[in-house]
């Protein structure tokens, strides 16, 4: 059947409405999921995300394993071990705009300073909001800032009325991967 267009010029065109077509159909499927994602971004998901509450019937923080044979306690699952019990969560609320923001931070002395990033508890900082923090016993305490570097995103908040605290130790050789493992 020949309308008088060459075979070659409407292979040519099929070609290009279907490159058209497919490029079409990518930007609308690429618009569509982005519009979706940030929607869900914004209303909190489909669901709730909700942190698990600690088992009752096994009182104190979460610990790891013993490390496998042969392993030295400096090795990463040594360091795992001994830093545990330092490990905190905190949970953010900024007021009026009800900003929220969740991160870890880690116990720095027994005066309850915890060393956390400054845009986990930005929400909090800039319009006064309330930081508490859940430590791995699932004991919560409120928290003040006490200090923030925004160039660094670091930042220290202090939990009051919370005893034995555990500080995450920094200052010992054996607390440097790999620095035992070496052979």
């Amino acid at each position: 059947m020949d309308d008088g267009i060459p075979t070659a010029r409407r292979r040519s065109r099929s070609r290009r409405t279907f490159a058209v077509g497919a490029l079409l159909l990518s930007v609308l499927s690429a618009a569509a999921g982005g519009l979706i994602g940030s929607s869900l971004e914004r209303t909190g998901g489909l669901e709730a995300v909700r942190l698990s509450q600690p088992d009752p019937s096994r009182p104190g923080p979460p610990q790891p394993g013993p490390p496998p044979p042969g392993r030295s306690p400096g090795n990463a699952t040594g360091i795992a071990a001994r830093a545990l019990p330092s490990v905190v969560i905190l949970h953010v609320t900024g007021t009026g705009t009800g900003e929220q923001a969740t991160g870890p931070g880690f116990v720095l002395d027994t005066r309850g300073h915890i060393l956390t990033n400054n845009h986990v508890v930005a929400p909090a900082a800039a319009a006064g909001g309330r930081i508490t923090v859940t430590f791995g016993s699932g004991a919560i305490a409120r928290a003040t800032v006490v200090g923030r570097d925004t160039g660094c995103d670091l930042a220290v908040v202090q939990v009051q009325g919370v005893q034995d605290l555990t500080p995450l130790p920094l200052d010992g050789r054996r607390d440097r991967p790999g620095s035992s493992d070496r052979n």
